[in-house]
């Protein structure tokens, strides 16, 4: 219980209370003394629910009520009209948003991930043109849902989980140069033999710089991933749980990636040598090839080196790779550039995979940190730290095995 007896609540600018144990009972009238406060913060107190006369805390700037149990929020909340943010994450019980949303005209960043009992979006969200962070959106088959999106210019993260087949243009996402990051989740059960139209179809905002595919259910890649025009400011990738993906070689065309992260691809079970750009075509003029990679900022570089400027690359659950191809003998002798900046190196909870490219870790100069965990036949292979395969990976700064 609270006590104004004890704290002049009048004249506090930020309430925060943190319960992870436990419940907190919030008395109607605490409301009434927090007058002036810009800051609220009642996270994981076992809130059922939220009394209307939270609406009254006209001054009122960043409202966190995330991880609570309550099903709805008061319409009241509506008159926060100074209201900048809001964060309702973890309050999984929440089924709708009030109604009368538009009234939150300050309101610049929804936090709303983690509320899967969520399934409404009212209309109103729309008017919202200042918004710039909404963490949860979901795009149903047969419905203009996207059309909600279609003015909020001032975007600059978006999470979108997409049921089905959904009309991306009417979400006008091309026209929303402030967008850095993009996440859309795919629902289980959808495969599709090549790209899913409505994803193909899709203008992507201009000046994307991180994009996350979760479940991703096309056999190829959207052209416009991999399109200089699109992808040139992408710098993270995150590609996980794919149903259906046949091949990931596309993805050595993102030039300007820095950070690629591989989660759960069940597909993957043997990565050739192709991903890193050695191909035929290397073994045919070899000089030429030379003479492009030379100059790994030049632009001819950047089309010819995969993946000329990554830094991170991160396997994580990829339970059926076992096979990581390595350079062979001839292939040493051509003249090829392998991830000229690549510096990290993960590989975690990839149980099946056996052992390392130890030609292709040689031509990367670059790396620095092997980060290998939970891997049990590479743990088996390499942590007793000693043995010619240990040699082989030795020169590598940091080696972390657990």
């Amino acid at each position: 219980m609270f006590s104004s007896r004890v704290v002049d609540f009048g004249r506090l600018r930020s309430f925060l209370t943190f319960f992870k144990i436990g419940r907190v009972v919030v008395p109607q009238n605490l409301f009434c003394h927090l007058k002036c406060v810009r800051t609220l913060t009642l996270r994981s107190c076992g809130l059922d629910e939220i009394p209307a006369e939270i609406g009254r805390l006209l001054h009122l700037r960043h409202l966190n009520l995330s991880g609570n149990p309550f099903i709805t929020l008061p319409e009241a909340i509506c008159d926060l009209y100074y209201l900048e943010t809001l964060n309702i994450i973890f309050c999984d019980k929440l089924s709708c948003l009030p109604e009368r949303i538009e009234g939150l005209v300050h309101l610049r960043h929804l936090f709303n991930e983690n509320t899967d009992d969520l399934r409404q979006i009212p209309q109103g969200l729309g008017k919202l043109t200042s918004l710039c962070t909404l963490g949860g959106f979901i795009a149903r088959s047969n419905s203009d849902d996207l059309a909600i999106l279609k003015d909020l210019n001032q975007l600059e993260r978006l999470v979108i989980e997409i049921e089905g087949e959904v009309d991306f243009g009417s979400a006008k996402l091309g026209k929303k140069i402030n967008m850095r990051e993009m996440f859309l989740f795919f629902s289980d059960g959808t495969h599709f033999i090549e790209t899913p139209s409505c994803i193909e179809s899709m203008e992507p905002p201009p000046n994307l710089e991180q994009l996350a595919l979760v479940g991703y259910p096309g056999a190829k890649l959207p052209s416009w991933l991999v399109a200089k025009s699109h992808a040139s400011n992408l710098t993270k990738l995150v590609f996980a749980s794919p149903h259906n993906i046949s091949s990931l070689l596309a993805l050595r065309k993102l030039s300007s990636l820095e950070e690629l992260k591989l989660m759960e691809v069940e597909e993957l079970e043997c990565l050739g040598k192709e991903f890193f750009g050695v191909t035929k075509a290397l073994h045919e003029n070899s000089r030429d090839a030379l003479d492009t990679l030379s100059n790994s900022e030049s632009s001819s570089s950047a089309e010819a080196v995969a993946f000329p400027n990554l830094r991170k690359l991160h396997f994580e659950d990829c339970n059926n790779w076992t096979n990581w191809e390595d350079l062979s003998e001839d292939d040493e002798e051509v003249a090829v550039s392998i991830m000229p900046r690549l510096e990290e190196l993960k590989i975690q909870y990839c149980h099946e995979l056996e052992t390392l490219p130890h030609r292709i870790f040689r031509k990367i100069s670059s790396l620095k940190i092997l980060d290998i965990r939970h891997c049990n036949k590479l743990r088996d292979r390499y942590s007793d730290k000693t043995g010619d395969d240990w040699k082989k990976i030795s020169h590598i700064p940091q080696v972390h095995i657990f």
